[in-house]
Protein backbone atom coordinates (compact mmCIF):
# COMPACT_ATOMS: atom_id res chain seq x y z
CA UNK A 1 0.00 0.00 0.00
CA UNK A 2 2.52 2.19 1.02
CA UNK A 3 4.35 1.93 -2.63
CA UNK A 4 1.10 2.54 -4.02
CA UNK A 5 0.54 5.89 -2.60
CA UNK A 6 4.49 6.53 -3.17
CA UNK A 7 3.65 5.68 -7.25
CA UNK A 8 0.72 8.11 -7.35
CA UNK A 9 2.59 11.62 -5.90
CA UNK A 10 5.13 10.45 -8.11
CA UNK A 11 2.73 10.55 -11.37
CA UNK A 12 1.10 13.56 -9.95
CA UNK A 13 4.46 15.15 -9.38
CA UNK A 14 5.30 14.67 -13.06
CA UNK A 15 2.25 15.62 -14.21
CA UNK A 16 2.50 19.02 -12.24
CA UNK A 17 5.53 19.48 -13.63
CA UNK A 18 5.02 18.13 -17.45
CA UNK A 19 2.41 21.66 -16.98
CA UNK A 20 3.66 24.51 -19.20
CA UNK A 21 4.96 27.28 -16.58
CA UNK A 22 3.04 30.41 -16.48
CA UNK A 23 4.99 33.20 -18.16
CA UNK A 24 6.74 35.60 -16.07
CA UNK A 25 7.68 39.33 -16.39
CA UNK A 26 10.75 38.28 -18.35
CA UNK A 27 8.89 35.41 -20.71
CA UNK A 28 6.27 37.93 -21.36
CA UNK A 29 9.19 40.73 -22.00
CA UNK A 30 11.25 38.32 -24.30
CA UNK A 31 8.55 37.04 -26.52
CA UNK A 32 7.23 40.73 -27.27
CA UNK A 33 10.48 41.26 -28.59
CA UNK A 34 10.61 38.69 -30.65
CA UNK A 35 7.56 39.74 -32.29
CA UNK A 36 8.61 43.21 -33.28
CA UNK A 37 12.48 42.01 -33.50
CA UNK A 38 12.17 38.71 -35.37
CA UNK A 39 14.98 37.04 -33.84
CA UNK A 40 14.52 33.59 -33.87
CA UNK A 41 15.26 32.30 -30.48
CA UNK A 42 17.38 33.50 -27.20
CA UNK A 43 18.41 31.93 -23.95
CA UNK A 44 18.28 34.13 -20.82
CA UNK A 45 20.40 33.21 -18.00
CA UNK A 46 20.09 35.61 -14.73
CA UNK A 47 21.72 34.28 -11.28
CA UNK A 48 22.32 36.24 -7.60
CA UNK A 49 25.04 35.50 -5.78
CA UNK A 50 25.95 32.38 -8.41
CA UNK A 51 23.22 30.33 -8.48
CA UNK A 52 20.45 30.41 -11.12
CA UNK A 53 17.12 32.20 -10.45
CA UNK A 54 15.93 32.38 -13.53
CA UNK A 55 16.35 30.69 -16.67
CA UNK A 56 13.93 31.17 -20.41
CA UNK A 57 14.92 29.53 -23.59
CA UNK A 58 12.83 30.40 -26.64
CA UNK A 59 12.20 29.88 -30.23
CA UNK A 60 14.55 28.11 -32.39
CA UNK A 61 18.26 27.69 -32.41
CA UNK A 62 18.24 26.75 -35.81
CA UNK A 63 15.43 27.42 -37.71
CA UNK A 64 16.11 24.55 -40.73
CA UNK A 65 16.28 21.62 -38.20
CA UNK A 66 13.82 23.23 -36.15
CA UNK A 67 15.84 22.79 -32.79
CA UNK A 68 14.49 24.53 -29.89
CA UNK A 69 16.85 26.81 -28.21
CA UNK A 70 18.09 25.38 -25.00
CA UNK A 71 20.49 25.72 -21.66
CA UNK A 72 22.93 23.56 -24.06
CA UNK A 73 22.57 26.14 -27.22
CA UNK A 74 26.36 27.21 -28.39
CA UNK A 75 26.22 30.52 -29.26
CA UNK A 76 28.28 32.69 -31.44
CA UNK A 77 29.74 35.29 -29.05
CA UNK A 78 31.06 37.67 -31.03
CA UNK A 79 32.36 41.31 -29.26
CA UNK A 80 31.18 38.91 -25.87
CA UNK A 81 34.41 37.64 -26.40
CA UNK A 82 37.02 40.85 -26.17
CA UNK A 83 36.72 40.55 -22.34
CA UNK A 84 37.94 36.80 -22.37
CA UNK A 85 40.79 38.81 -24.66
CA UNK A 86 41.38 41.51 -22.23
CA UNK A 87 41.32 39.09 -19.51
CA UNK A 88 43.92 37.04 -20.86
CA UNK A 89 46.31 40.23 -21.66
CA UNK A 90 45.52 41.22 -17.63
CA UNK A 91 46.70 37.94 -16.52
CA UNK A 92 50.31 38.44 -18.36
CA UNK A 93 50.45 42.18 -17.01
CA UNK A 94 50.21 40.44 -13.66
CA UNK A 95 52.76 37.84 -14.57
CA UNK A 96 54.72 40.92 -15.24
CA UNK A 97 55.35 39.62 -18.81
CA UNK A 98 53.50 42.53 -19.88
CA UNK A 99 52.86 46.24 -19.08
CA UNK A 100 50.28 48.09 -19.13
CA UNK A 101 51.97 51.54 -20.26
CA UNK A 102 54.37 49.45 -22.19
CA UNK A 103 54.51 50.85 -25.66
CA UNK A 104 53.37 48.15 -28.23
CA UNK A 105 57.24 47.86 -29.77
CA UNK A 106 58.58 45.77 -26.88
CA UNK A 107 56.53 43.01 -27.98
CA UNK A 108 56.18 43.33 -31.21
CA UNK A 109 58.80 43.97 -34.51
CA UNK A 110 58.82 46.03 -37.23
CA UNK A 111 55.75 48.70 -36.17
CA UNK A 112 55.83 51.63 -38.42
CA UNK A 113 57.21 54.97 -36.39
CA UNK A 114 52.98 55.92 -37.09
CA UNK A 115 52.02 53.61 -34.09
CA UNK A 116 54.86 53.11 -31.85
CA UNK A 117 53.68 55.46 -29.45
CA UNK A 118 50.45 52.91 -28.44
CA UNK A 119 50.79 51.28 -25.36
CA UNK A 120 48.47 48.18 -24.27
CA UNK A 121 45.99 49.99 -22.05
CA UNK A 122 45.33 51.61 -24.88
CA UNK A 123 44.86 48.77 -27.23
CA UNK A 124 42.46 47.66 -24.56
CA UNK A 125 40.80 51.07 -23.80
CA UNK A 126 40.03 51.64 -28.01
CA UNK A 127 41.96 54.36 -27.02
CA UNK A 128 45.19 53.11 -29.75
CA UNK A 129 43.69 55.40 -32.83
CA UNK A 130 43.58 51.95 -34.74
CA UNK A 131 41.17 51.91 -37.34
CA UNK A 132 37.99 50.05 -36.77
CA UNK A 133 39.06 46.94 -38.60
CA UNK A 134 42.23 45.89 -39.65
CA UNK A 135 41.66 43.01 -42.30
CA UNK A 136 41.63 42.22 -46.26
CA UNK A 137 38.54 41.06 -46.46
CA UNK A 138 39.66 38.67 -49.78
CA UNK A 139 42.11 37.12 -47.38
CA UNK A 140 39.24 36.53 -44.70
CA UNK A 141 37.08 34.44 -47.33
CA UNK A 142 39.53 31.64 -47.69
CA UNK A 143 39.07 28.07 -46.92
CA UNK A 144 40.29 27.13 -43.40
CA UNK A 145 43.71 25.53 -44.78
CA UNK A 146 44.63 29.00 -45.96
CA UNK A 147 45.37 30.59 -42.99
CA UNK A 148 45.34 34.38 -42.76
CA UNK A 149 48.10 34.39 -39.98
CA UNK A 150 49.14 37.06 -37.58
CA UNK A 151 52.35 38.60 -39.41
CA UNK A 152 49.83 38.80 -42.94
CA UNK A 153 47.16 40.66 -40.47
CA UNK A 154 49.96 43.45 -38.84
CA UNK A 155 51.43 43.69 -41.88
CA UNK A 156 47.70 44.55 -43.73
CA UNK A 157 47.07 46.80 -40.23
CA UNK A 158 50.16 49.00 -40.77
CA UNK A 159 49.07 49.78 -43.92
CA UNK A 160 46.01 51.73 -42.67
CA UNK A 161 46.23 55.45 -41.70
CA UNK A 162 45.47 56.15 -37.92
CA UNK A 163 42.53 57.91 -37.24
CA UNK A 164 43.67 59.63 -34.17
CA UNK A 165 47.00 59.84 -31.94
CA UNK A 166 47.41 57.10 -29.36
CA UNK A 167 45.93 58.18 -26.39
CA UNK A 168 43.35 61.58 -27.60
CA UNK A 169 40.23 59.75 -29.14
CA UNK A 170 37.73 56.96 -28.48
CA UNK A 171 37.19 54.53 -31.23
CA UNK A 172 35.98 51.01 -30.59
CA UNK A 173 38.57 48.71 -32.62
CA UNK A 174 38.10 45.42 -33.42
CA UNK A 175 42.19 45.93 -35.04
CA UNK A 176 43.17 46.55 -31.63
CA UNK A 177 42.05 43.04 -29.97
CA UNK A 178 43.48 41.85 -32.50
CA UNK A 179 46.73 42.95 -31.57
CA UNK A 180 46.12 42.29 -28.32
CA UNK A 181 45.85 38.57 -29.48
CA UNK A 182 48.73 39.02 -31.63
CA UNK A 183 51.02 40.46 -28.60
CA UNK A 184 49.36 37.33 -26.52
CA UNK A 185 50.88 34.89 -28.80
CA UNK A 186 54.49 36.47 -28.88
CA UNK A 187 55.04 36.91 -25.08
CA UNK A 188 53.71 33.41 -24.40
CA UNK A 189 54.53 31.31 -27.62
CA UNK A 190 51.90 29.89 -27.83
CA UNK A 191 48.54 30.21 -30.15
CA UNK A 192 45.96 32.93 -28.46
CA UNK A 193 43.44 30.15 -28.80
CA UNK A 194 45.56 27.76 -26.83
CA UNK A 195 46.48 30.09 -24.04
CA UNK A 196 43.32 31.02 -23.52
CA UNK A 197 42.00 27.68 -23.32
CA UNK A 198 44.54 26.94 -20.74
CA UNK A 199 44.34 29.88 -18.67
CA UNK A 200 40.75 31.11 -18.76
CA UNK A 201 38.39 27.61 -19.84
CA UNK A 202 39.65 24.69 -18.32
CA UNK A 203 40.56 26.44 -15.09
CA UNK A 204 37.08 27.59 -15.10
CA UNK A 205 35.43 24.21 -16.12
CA UNK A 206 33.93 26.55 -19.35
CA UNK A 207 34.06 22.50 -20.93
CA UNK A 208 31.29 23.75 -23.84
CA UNK A 209 33.73 26.96 -25.15
CA UNK A 210 35.91 27.36 -27.79
CA UNK A 211 37.26 29.89 -30.64
CA UNK A 212 35.49 29.73 -34.02
CA UNK A 213 37.70 27.07 -36.76
CA UNK A 214 36.27 26.35 -39.99
CA UNK A 215 36.33 22.69 -39.09
CA UNK A 216 35.04 21.73 -35.66
CA UNK A 217 32.01 20.13 -35.22
CA UNK A 218 30.16 21.91 -32.36
CA UNK A 219 27.44 20.01 -30.96
CA UNK A 220 24.05 22.24 -30.26
CA UNK A 221 25.28 24.99 -32.22
CA UNK A 222 23.18 28.15 -32.98
CA UNK A 223 22.57 28.94 -36.18
CA UNK A 224 22.64 32.33 -36.93
CA UNK A 225 20.79 34.91 -38.85
CA UNK A 226 19.96 38.23 -39.71
CA UNK A 227 17.42 40.42 -41.56
CA UNK A 228 18.16 41.35 -45.35
CA UNK A 229 15.49 43.36 -46.86
CA UNK A 230 12.85 41.73 -44.74
CA UNK A 231 13.74 38.41 -44.74
CA UNK A 232 15.39 36.39 -42.49
CA UNK A 233 18.58 34.69 -44.14
CA UNK A 234 21.58 32.61 -42.47
CA UNK A 235 24.39 34.95 -41.32
CA UNK A 236 27.69 33.29 -38.84
CA UNK A 237 30.78 34.70 -38.52
CA UNK A 238 32.90 31.88 -39.50
CA UNK A 239 32.07 32.09 -43.25
CA UNK A 240 34.59 35.71 -42.79
CA UNK A 241 36.65 34.28 -39.83
CA UNK A 242 36.92 30.45 -40.16
CA UNK A 243 40.89 31.02 -41.25
CA UNK A 244 41.53 34.33 -39.21
CA UNK A 245 44.42 33.72 -36.92
CA UNK A 246 44.19 35.43 -33.50
CA UNK A 247 41.08 36.40 -33.46
CA UNK A 248 40.27 38.35 -30.14
CA UNK A 249 38.31 40.60 -31.02
CA UNK A 250 35.26 38.21 -32.10
CA UNK A 251 35.83 34.55 -32.20
CA UNK A 252 34.32 32.83 -29.40
CA UNK A 253 31.39 30.01 -29.49
CA UNK A 254 29.92 29.54 -25.39
CA UNK A 255 26.47 28.85 -23.79
CA UNK A 256 24.94 30.82 -21.43
CA UNK A 257 26.22 29.06 -18.52
CA UNK A 258 29.91 28.83 -19.09
CA UNK A 259 29.79 32.47 -19.94
CA UNK A 260 27.85 33.04 -16.31
CA UNK A 261 30.97 31.23 -15.08
CA UNK A 262 33.47 33.58 -16.65
CA UNK A 263 31.09 36.49 -14.87
CA UNK A 264 31.82 34.97 -11.83
CA UNK A 265 35.27 34.30 -11.90
CA UNK A 266 35.84 37.84 -12.59
CA UNK A 267 33.46 39.00 -10.24
CA UNK A 268 35.11 36.95 -7.55
CA UNK A 269 38.84 37.74 -8.61
CA UNK A 270 39.25 34.09 -9.42
CA UNK A 271 41.54 35.12 -12.65
CA UNK A 272 43.38 38.06 -11.92
CA UNK A 273 43.76 40.21 -8.32
CA UNK A 274 41.05 42.70 -7.32
CA UNK A 275 43.37 45.33 -7.89
CA UNK A 276 43.40 44.42 -11.97
CA UNK A 277 39.84 44.23 -11.62
CA UNK A 278 39.48 47.27 -10.16
CA UNK A 279 41.76 48.47 -13.29
CA UNK A 280 39.26 46.57 -15.91
CA UNK A 281 36.19 48.15 -14.43
CA UNK A 282 37.18 51.84 -14.40
CA UNK A 283 36.23 54.30 -16.92
CA UNK A 284 39.26 55.12 -19.14
CA UNK A 285 39.98 58.97 -19.18
CA UNK A 286 41.11 60.89 -21.71
CA UNK A 287 42.84 64.29 -22.10
CA UNK A 288 40.35 67.30 -22.42
CA UNK A 289 37.59 65.60 -21.29
CA UNK A 290 36.96 63.45 -24.39
CA UNK A 291 34.49 61.04 -24.00
CA UNK A 292 34.91 57.12 -23.83
CA UNK A 293 31.20 56.77 -23.77
CA UNK A 294 29.49 54.56 -25.99
CA UNK A 295 25.90 55.13 -28.15
CA UNK A 296 24.54 53.37 -25.57
CA UNK A 297 26.00 55.56 -22.64
CA UNK A 298 27.96 52.77 -21.49
CA UNK A 299 31.76 53.93 -20.78
CA UNK A 300 34.66 51.75 -21.92
CA UNK A 301 37.28 50.81 -19.12
CA UNK A 302 39.84 47.98 -19.67
CA UNK A 303 37.90 44.94 -21.84
CA UNK A 304 34.95 45.93 -20.10
CA UNK A 305 32.59 48.65 -20.41
CA UNK A 306 30.77 49.82 -17.36
CA UNK A 307 27.39 51.12 -16.52
CA UNK A 308 25.27 52.37 -14.07
CA UNK A 309 21.69 51.20 -14.16
CA UNK A 310 19.40 52.54 -11.82
CA UNK A 311 21.78 53.38 -9.28
CA UNK A 312 23.50 50.10 -10.23
CA UNK A 313 27.11 49.64 -11.30
CA UNK A 314 27.60 47.19 -13.42
CA UNK A 315 30.28 45.55 -16.21
CA UNK A 316 29.39 44.42 -19.64
CA UNK A 317 29.80 43.71 -22.91
CA UNK A 318 27.50 43.24 -25.92
CA UNK A 319 27.90 41.09 -29.00
CA UNK A 320 27.34 41.82 -33.36
CA UNK A 321 25.46 38.09 -32.85
CA UNK A 322 22.92 39.31 -30.90
CA UNK A 323 24.95 38.74 -27.69
CA UNK A 324 24.44 40.19 -24.01
CA UNK A 325 26.28 39.77 -21.34
CA UNK A 326 26.50 42.09 -17.70
CA UNK A 327 27.33 42.14 -13.83
CA UNK A 328 25.89 44.04 -11.45
CA UNK A 329 28.80 44.40 -8.94
CA UNK A 330 27.79 44.88 -5.21
CA UNK A 331 24.62 42.97 -5.82
CA UNK A 332 25.96 39.96 -7.58
CA UNK A 333 23.77 39.38 -10.43
CA UNK A 334 24.62 37.62 -13.56
CA UNK A 335 22.42 38.73 -16.78
CA UNK A 336 23.40 36.76 -19.94
CA UNK A 337 21.46 37.21 -22.61
CA UNK A 338 22.24 35.11 -25.97
CA UNK A 339 20.15 35.30 -29.65
CA UNK A 340 20.94 34.21 -33.01
CA UNK A 341 20.25 37.53 -34.77
CA UNK A 342 23.04 39.14 -35.88
CA UNK A 343 23.21 42.86 -37.36
CA UNK A 344 24.87 41.27 -40.66
CA UNK A 345 26.84 43.05 -43.10
CA UNK A 346 24.81 46.66 -42.92
CA UNK A 347 27.16 48.63 -44.81
CA UNK A 348 27.41 46.08 -47.76
CA UNK A 349 23.97 44.39 -47.81
CA UNK A 350 21.65 46.71 -45.77
CA UNK A 351 21.22 43.99 -43.13
CA UNK A 352 19.59 44.72 -40.07
CA UNK A 353 19.53 43.04 -36.98
CA UNK A 354 17.97 44.56 -33.59
CA UNK A 355 19.04 46.47 -30.72
CA UNK A 356 19.86 44.13 -28.19
CA UNK A 357 22.15 46.52 -26.29
CA UNK A 358 18.49 47.99 -25.26
CA UNK A 359 16.97 44.64 -24.82
CA UNK A 360 20.17 43.37 -22.58
CA UNK A 361 19.88 47.00 -20.12
CA UNK A 362 16.00 46.50 -20.17
CA UNK A 363 16.55 42.52 -18.86
CA UNK A 364 19.10 43.91 -16.44
CA UNK A 365 17.20 46.67 -15.13
CA UNK A 366 14.30 44.45 -14.26
CA UNK A 367 16.46 41.97 -13.28
CA UNK A 368 18.03 44.10 -10.66
CA UNK A 369 15.17 45.65 -9.40
CA UNK A 370 13.75 42.15 -8.61
CA UNK A 371 16.89 40.50 -6.66
CA UNK A 372 18.68 43.39 -5.59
Amino acid sequence: MKYFFSLILLVIAVQVNAQPKKADTFDKYVLAKMKTDSFPGAVLYITKNGKPVKLGTYGLANIEQQSKASISTVFELASVSKPITATAMMILVEQGKVGLDSPITAYLKDVPATHQAITIRQIMSHTSGLPADHFNYYKLLGPTPLRYSVNDQLADLYKLPMKSKPGRGYLYSNAAFFMQAAIIEKVTGMLFAQFVQQAIFQKLGMNKTSYINGDSIIYNRAQGYTKRKGTLVRSSLEVITQALDANGFGGGMSTVVDYEKFLQATAKHSLVSEQAFNLMTTPTVLPNNVSTTAKDGATIALGWFVKDINGHKAFLHGGYSGTFALHFIKEDISVIFFTNLSSGYGAITGDKGFDFMKTGFDIAAMAVEQWK
